[in-house]
């Protein structure tokens, strides 16, 4: 598609997702598979967005290491228009998990020692997607877990603020540790998206999420992914 047909296209449907392609050597695709805040590239040209909406898929690290993934079939299994297609071999895989059980399950189930149970819940978590994605032969991005929403009303939220900043911070600490210990790539835009530990209003117009409509922001978020993987893999 030239560009007046992408303008049309998306005039239509209001979603370039359907037309997304990385530009990655050997038709290798770039999918962002997890919680809600994977919506980020739903409107992305690049990036696929699997959110894993209705519990088709898991939506916590609690969940995903209790129940499994199925990496190769997740568009069969969410089978939503651009969310259909299904990660193959090669490919890119951007996982967002963590927020969920920092917001909520932390307060309500771990309290007591946090910091312990979080060490081990992220240290199984990526050597879970360690080994699913070498046993599938695709290249994990393990994504920073994101800063608190400022809107909490329909949240479900669990533990004050405090305590859940507390939380984030320990969870992005050992996913640093345990992505370098395991070799596996890790994306850090806390600092970018940010604002005293919030998520910054000015990217965000539900105070929950970045913003999906915003090209400045989304082209600088996909510039720090792109980095990562032509660091990693420069030849793609």
């Amino acid at each position: 598609m030239d560009d007046a047909d992408i303008l049309k296209h998306y005039k239509k449907y209001g979603n370039t997702n359907l037309i997304t392609e990385s530009g990655l050597g050997c038709n290798r695709q770039i999918y962002a598979i997890g919680d809600s805040h994977s919506i980020f590239f739903h409107n992305s040209m690049k990036i696929y967005e699997h959110w894993g909406f209705g519990g088709k898929i898991p939506l916590t690290m609690f969940t995903l290491l209790a129940n499994g993934i199925d990496l190769i079939n997740v568009g069969n299994i969410l089978g939503n228009g651009h969310e259909s297609g299904n990660v193959k071999a090669g490919d890119f895989v951007l996982f967002y998990y963590g927020y969920n059980d920092t917001q909520k399950n932390i307060k309500q189930y771990n309290s007591e020692e946090p910091e312990k149970f979080i060490q081990k819940m992220v240290c199984d978590y990526v050597t879970y997607i360690h080994t699913i994605s070498r046993r599938v032969n695709v290249n994990p991005i393990v994504v920073c877990v994101y800063p608190l929403p400022i809107k909490t009303t329909s949240l479900y939220i669990k533990g004050s603020a405090e305590e859940r900043t507390l939380y984030t911070q320990l969870m992005n600490k050992y996913l640093k540790i345990e992505t370098d210990k395991q070799n596996v790539q890790y994306l850090d835009i806390y600092n970018i998206i940010s604002h005293n530990g919030y998520i910054n209003e000015l990217y965000s117009d539900d105070l929950i999420h970045l913003d999906y409509t915003n090209l400045s922001l989304r082209n600088l978020i996909e510039g720090e992914i792109y980095k990562l993987i032509y660091e990693l893999y420069p030849i793609t």
